[in-house]
């Protein structure tokens, strides 16, 4: 174990520099026209398989390719597929002191781990109608399914739901006059397949929630949370497991019980925490998902992190530490908040730490290493987010569905590159 990452710069798995000369432009000029003329004799489906398996930013340069390619990845069906193989991302939003960014940075966290870090990062900026005061941003909600939830950063009024990779968003109904949202969350009903916001409002010792299904155009109540207390809503990283949005109740009542809200039935309910669960300690600890599973990062003992994974939803006994993580020494200040994102090959783990650091853990040898973000030097917040290609518009019918162009996105498209992903799934 390292005693401080702050000294060890030279041990990171991503070393950028700003110098260092455009390899994809040299490869572009070097396509091979014998390679381009072998891409048409693939058949349909092995190109649809094979698109569908690559990271977003790769897949959106490939709309640049042929017209049937286009037509291909804006399939509705093919955003399904993509969606249902996609990995975990990180979505960040830079923090600075002058102001709040209304950027939001993309990674793909295979090619930031691995790769080049030019590669791995989309820049993405959300087009919603907020004040033009640059100190005036946005909060980030939640992510569900690669939909990005957003809200007016002052009263989380009103509500935004984006898809920030297609550029497309939602603007929600603004609550009535007198009414304040003290929180609110968006998640999905696989059920009806049904996209759904909720949002709390404080009323007296009562909890007032009312919940938005996109595509019905109004809001409806839905009554008072049973459990008495704020719905604490927010988390940085996807709490949706099983068709539930799921959140720590800090009461006294039931401490070991972990809040969540079913968005088929439209009902509050609880689901058990582990056997040695410390309800008091909850300040410590992050909710999460990892490995499919509703996860609990406990950060409360003073020299270790130990991740619980529940393998069975709902099922008490189904609980399990499968992790344990010796906490990272450093002599400038205190890793406080530790969230895991995935576990990458090998049973690294991949996690961010008081929101502002991205290191990978390897627990056999009890060693961290820093993963750099190209371009990003300041403070951030981060965000697990599934990049999706399914339209708003597919799962929103009636909204007032407004986009943003997508030609100063991404970046142009890298033949070569692509050929050779192309041409080395066909030999497979």
């Amino acid at each position: 174990m390292y005693p401080s990452s702050r000294k060890r710069r030279a041990e990171t798995l991503i070393i950028n520099q700003e110098n260092e000369p455009d390899e994809t432009q040299e490869e572009v000029q070097e396509e091979d026209p014998q390679m381009i003329d072998t891409i048409p004799d693939l058949p349909t489906h092995i190109v649809f398989d094979i698109l569908s398996r690559l990271p977003i930013k790769t897949l959106f340069n490939c709309r640049r390719v042929c017209k049937d390619w286009l037509s291909l990845i804006s399939d509705p069906h093919f955003a399904k597929l993509h969606l249902s193989r996609s990995q975990v991302c990180l979505l960040v939003k830079p923090i600075t002191e002058r102001y709040q960014s209304r950027k939001l940075n993309l990674v793909d966290l295979r090619i930031a781990t691995y790769a080049r870090p030019r590669e791995s990062r989309i820049k993405l900026v959300p087009k919603i109608n907020l004040p033009k005061d640059p100190k005036i941003a946005f909060n980030i909600v939640n992510s569900c399914n690669g939909f990005l939830c957003l809200s007016e950063p002052v009263t989380d009024d009103p509500i935004y739901v984006c898809n920030p990779i297609l550029g497309e968003y939602i603007t929600l109904p603004k609550c009535s006059s007198g009414k304040t949202v003290s929180s609110c969350a968006f998640g999905f009903s696989p059920v009806t397949d049904q996209y759904k916001v909720i949002r709390s409002f404080c009323n007296g010792d009562h909890h007032e929630v009312e919940i938005y299904t996109l595509g019905e155009g109004f809001w409806r109540n839905i009554g008072n949370d049973p459990y008495g207390v704020k719905p604490r809503f927010y988390s940085s990283f996807d709490t949706f497991v099983s068709g539930s949005l799921h959140w720590f109740a800090f009461h006294y009542r039931n401490p070991d019980l972990i809040n969540c809200f079913d968005f088929t039935s439209e009902q509050f309910r609880a689901v058990p925490g582990p056997s040695r669960f410390c309800g008091s300690q909850k300040e410590y600890m992050r909710l999460g998902v990892l490995q499919g599973c509703l996860s609990i990062c406990d950060f409360s003992d003073g020299d270790h992190v130990d991740i619980w994974l529940m393998k069975d939803y709902g099922v008490k006994q189904s609980w399990s530490k499968d992790f344990y993580i010796v906490k990272m020494i450093n002599e400038t200040e205190i890793y406080d908040y530790y969230e895991p994102i995935m576990v990458l090959e090998g049973g690294l783990i991949l996690m961010l730490v008081n929101e502002d650091s991205l290191l990978v853990y390897d627990p056999g040898l009890e060693h961290y290493e820093d993963v750099h973000i190209y371009g990003i030097a300041s403070m951030f917040r981060g965000i697990a987010h599934v990049p999706n290609l399914v339209s708003l518009g597919d799962v929103a019918l009636g909204e007032n569905l407004k986009r943003k162009h997508l030609g100063s996105w991404f970046l142009t498209c890298l033949a070569r590159k692509l050929l050779d992903l192309m041409l080395s799934g066909h030999e497979e």
